[in-house]
């Protein structure tokens, strides 16, 4: 299974709301869409594989009775675990979304040893990454319309996580591209660009995980331990010329007594630069202080800078700082206090 080479074959075809059958001719008005494919281990189909449908702009995995964007930083795991698109394989490893609206999206196949529970169950230690396909066009374009994408799985390295936890709470997003902001952001510091490049995830049992079909390429774990007190934690995994990576427990920035609670080198730089020009990240991201009589108000604005991360700020000295990260440095800052 850990070396076994596997196809994703994907089409965008037309499907008629008037009939059972498939159809590959050009979309007419009054027609939905639906994405059809098959998920291949060499020349037969892969039964049991789960297939995630999910926004290509965003990557956030959408909804299967709107299509609409999940956003995992807003909402408990899971919670949003049941509403997930996602289809299973059938014994000859083929898969349909159904009455697909118009837009652009991309697929997440990857699977567990044994029967599927669901995506935020607890599997195992090993996943299978299968493959991904991105930028699909519902309807697609007439001169395409009958083509078929085949994605093959990501690559053949193999990565073995082990965060030496002693439950099976963890969660695991597995990305190559990284992370936006630092992980004491939360969910949040994922970001646009690691979901929409996200190839696995996984539920971590004693916080252990072996990825196999990793990418010749550097890849991005990104951390989320649930607690009264969460932790986030985040890893570069650069490419193995061996094609086995053995990654030690990355700190995880958390409250706890063994959390991480000291800012990497860049947020530090940037604290020391605010304090060296009398700047402090309440003042310049317009944060009240928190009291009963504030607390409505001391939300909204946490839910509207959580909506302008990527922003920048003007400091000083020509300076300038993004939202996220400025807001990292408050949240350090009151960590160690």
């Amino acid at each position: 299974m850990a070396h076994s080479n596997f196809l994703l074959i994907i089409g965008v075809v037309a499907f008629s709301v008037l009939s059972s059958q498939v159809c590959y001719a050009e979309t007419e008005t009054g027609k939905a869409h639906a994405i059809v494919g098959i998920v291949m281990e060499l020349r037969s189909g892969t039964p049991n594989v789960p297939v995630c449908l999910c926004d290509a702009a965003t990557g956030m995995p959408l909804a299967k009775k709107s299509y609409q964007p999940i956003d995992w930083a807003q909402n408990q795991l899971e919670e949003t675990a049941n509403e997930l698109a996602i289809v299973i394989t059938d014994d000859k490893g083929r898969f349909q979304f159904e009455n697909v609206p118009e837009g652009k999206y991309r697929l997440i196949a990857q699977k567990w040893i044994g029967p599927y529970k669901g995506v935020f169950e607890v599997h195992g230690t090993v996943i299978q990454l299968l493959g991904v396909a991105g930028d699909i066009v519902v309807p697609r374009p007439t001169d395409y319309y009958e083509a078929l994408v085949a994605l093959r799985p990501p690559g053949k390295g193999i990565i073995q996580f082990d965060q030496d936890v002693g439950n099976n709470e963890t969660f695991m997003f597995l990305s190559t591209a990284p992370p936006e902001f630092d992980p004491i952001l939360g969910l949040q510091a994922m970001g646009p660009s690691f979901l929409n490049q996200l190839i696995g995830v996984n539920r971590m049992p004693l916080g252990k995980t072996t990825v196999v079909g990793v990418p010749d390429q550097p890849v991005y774990a990104f951390f989320f331990a649930p607690d009264n007190s969460p932790g986030f934690a985040s890893v570069k995994v650069p490419a193995s010329r061996t094609g086995l990576s053995r990654v030690p427990p990355e700190p995880f920035v958390a409250g706890w007594s063994d959390g991480r609670k000291t800012p990497p080198p860049e947020l530090a730089e940037l604290s020391e630069f605010l304090e060296a020009h009398a700047l402090t990240p309440r003042q310049l991201l317009s944060i009240p202080k928190l009291s009963n009589a504030t607390s409505e108000e001391y939300s909204t604005r946490l839910e509207e800078l959580s909506q302008q991360l990527s922003s920048k700020i003007e400091l000083a000295e020509g300076k300038s700082a993004r939202v996220g990260d400025i807001l990292a440095v408050e949240w350090y800052r009151q960590m160690k206090d």
